[in-house]
Formats: structure tokens, sequence, C-alpha cells
């Protein structure tokens, strides 16, 4: 077998960080959802006594700075989920796009596809009877069962799309290769997909349980198939290394502004606004901050190789497992991270309403990076021997 180049550690390094970002998306995001939903009520008396009662949502929502703060943490989950498409478009598109000069291009291609389409099932169906397995002799597992299909469809509806686009990826790489304005008609399509998002955000987001092909839904699918493309522009444009430096400090400053905006909006009491600039897979902001955040990572790798360069790459290599570990056991860790998120709230109590949001925080970041290690950990001794027996890896 041929030996294979080490990955990028430093794009393998804003892998784990979409990683993390998720978990930390999916710690706060009820969360999120209440303390907004005491600040659009108005109701100050109710409240007043849901926090004195220890209500940890009732508490935030009377910090708009907090507020402000949980909904830049909501715009992590489509950082994250924008993250793992747009690297998977800026190695895949160029890829293929070369090798559509090739004879046999079609043939090869399929064979490829057939691959990371069965790194993708076998690594569904391992942990579906994990999961299963959890659930009969462990622990019930709501929803995880051989009657329900919830969990299986609507439940892993992110990794169906991941195996959507990497089907139709060799057609991408083919078209991409001949169409000679691939940058407007690219950008044009990703400005049409945004604006949709926007009217879906701002004017009809629609019931808060969508089914599965109903079209908020499906733009979803097409929003991460516009990341897709963003990834291909990227890798495109390569960045001399003054420039890039340059893009570094532009992300850390788009971060910091994302921050601003979101906690501006709150204390001004546009709290719909809010929610809206962070709704659910369609926000442009986090967009924008994972096209930059690759930009900036875009560089060529450190030559000298390191215990934490490996390190990070055996990580980051786990972030499908990660993906359908936390889908898939989310009763599980949920229940966790509540309890743990509820104990700090209590051990300061609502007297103290900045050091328990402080507390609150902590914890919640402590619980997400404890989901993340623990899932890596079981992803690289379950998924990841399996994957190399199979030479799938």
């Amino acid at each position: 077998m041929a030996h294979k180049t080490p990955r990028n550690v430093r794009i393998e390094s804003l892998r784990l960080f979409a990683i993390v970002a998720i978990a930390v998306f999916h710690t706060f995001q009820p969360l999120f959802s209440q303390a907004t939903a005491w600040a659009l009520a108005g109701d100050e008396g109710a409240r007043c006594a849901a926090a004195a009662a220890g209500d940890i949502a009732a508490i935030v929502a009377a910090s708009p700075v907090a507020v402000g703060a949980l909904g830049f943490i909501n715009l992590f989950g489509a950082f994250g989920n924008c993250i793992f498409f747009m690297i998977s478009g800026y190695f895949l598109i160029p890829r293929c796009a070369q090798a559509s000069r090739d004879e046999g291009y079609w043939r090869i291609q399929g064979v490829n596809t057939l691959r990371r389409a069965g790194v993708i099932l076998i690594s569904v169906a391992l942990y579906a009877l994990l999961a299963l397995a959890i659930g009969r002799f462990i622990t019930p597992l709501p929803g995880i069962s051989l009657h329900e299909t919830g969990w299986l469809l609507g439940g892993l509806e992110f990794i169906w799309v991941y195996l959507a686009v990497m089907v139709v990826s060799p057609l991408v790489g083919w078209a991409w290769e001949r169409c000679r304005a691939r940058t407007p008609a690219a950008l044009s399509l990703v400005v049409l997909i945004y604006l949709v998002n926007a009217y879906i955000a701002f004017i009809s987001p629609g019931d808060a349980e969508r089914g599965l092909l109903e079209w908020r839904k499906l733009m979803s699918a097409v929003t991460y198939f516009a990341a897709f493309l963003i990834g291909g522009l990227i890798a495109q444009r390569a960045l001399h290394p003054a420039t890039g430096r340059r893009v570094r400090v532009a992300a850390l400053v788009a971060f910091a502004g994302a921050l601003c905006v979101e906690i501006a909006l709150s204390v001004a009491g546009h709290v719909d606004i809010l929610v809206a600039t962070s709704f659910k897979s369609t926000s442009a902001i986090s967009c924008a901050l994972a096209a930059i955040s690759l930009a900036a990572r875009a560089q060529p790798a450190r030559s000298a190789a390191s215990r934490r360069d490996a390190l990070i790459r055996s990580a980051a290599s786990s972030i499908l497992g990660f993906y359908i570990l936390q889908s898939m056991l989310y009763s599980l860790w949920r229940g966790g991270v509540d309890l743990l998120l509820a104990d700090a709230a209590r051990l300061i109590g609502a007297h103290d309403t900045v050091l328990c949001i402080c507390a609150v925080l902590g914890a919640g970041l402590i619980g997400s990076l404890l989901v993340v290690a623990g899932f890596l950990a079981i992803d690289h001794v379950v998924r990841k021997p399996l994957l190399r027996a199979l030479r799938l890896e």
C-alpha cells in the first residue's frame, strides 16, 4: 500500500475545533431557547419568580449580556457543520476537478465514492448496534429501537446530507473543471441560497418541529452544499504566508465582532433579531466565520512533526464518529450535562446573578469538553480499528 501523506495539521486543528464548537452549541442550545423565550415574553414578575425557584433560563434572561453570549454560542452549531463541509470541498473539489482530465475518471471516482459511502454506512451501522445494545442491556435510550426510524433518519440527517454530497462530488469536480466562470457562478449560487435563508430566519421560520421533507428543512441540506462550494473556492485562492497572518488576525476580529453584535442586539432589546441571526443551520454569520476560519488555516503545515500534531490528527479523524455518537446517545449525555448545569446554578444560587451565570457557562464548557473527550475515546477504540481492519482508513 502506498504511504499516505499526513493530513495538514493546521486544517485538522480547525476540524477538531469544529467538533468542540458543535458540542458547546448542543450543550447550551436548550438554555438559549428558554432564555430568549423569557426575554421575549416580557413578564418580569413571572421571570423573577422562576429565577428564585432556581430556573436557570430565567436567571440567565436577567442579563442581556449573558443572553447575547448564548446567542454567540448558538452560532457555533452552523459554524461547525459548515466547517465540516467546507474542508471536504477544499480537498475534494480540486482533487476531482484535476482528475477529471484523465481517462477512466468516472470509473475511478465511482470506486472512491463507494469507499467513502462504505465508511459512512459502516460507521452508522456499527454505532446503531452499539446504541441498541446500550438501550437493551445497560440503560433505556428513548427513541432508540428497531421499531422506530427517527433516530436513523431525522436524527442523522446531517450524516445523510454528507453522504449525498460525497456522491455528487465527482460531478461537481467535473463541472468545476469545465466552468470558465466558476467563481462568479458559485458565489451567485451561495448568495441566492443565503437570501432564501434570510427569508426563512427573519420572515418565515415555520414550525419548531419540521418534517424531514419540509422545504425549510431541505434548505439546510442546500446550505451545506453551499459550504462545500465555498471550500472549493478557498482552495483555488492560495494565500501568501504574510497574507495568511493577516487573515488569521481578521478571523479573530470577526469572532470578536460577532460576539459584540450578538450582545449589542440583546442589550438593545432586539432578542427576536438575535434569534434570527443564529437561526438553525442557515446562519450567514456562522458561514462567514467558517469561511474566514478555513482561509486562515489553509496554509502549509509545519514541517517538523510532533506528538501534539499526531494527537490532533488522530482526534480530528473521529469527527464522523463524534457526529453519530452525539446524536444516537443524546439522552445519555444530555441528562449528564443538564445535571452539571443545574448543580453549578444551585451551588451559587440565584441571589448572585453574575456569578451564577459564570458558573453555568463554565460548567457547560467543561461538560462539553468531557462529552467530546469521551466520544473521541470511544471512536478511537471502536470504529477506527474496524475501519483499519477493513482497509477503509
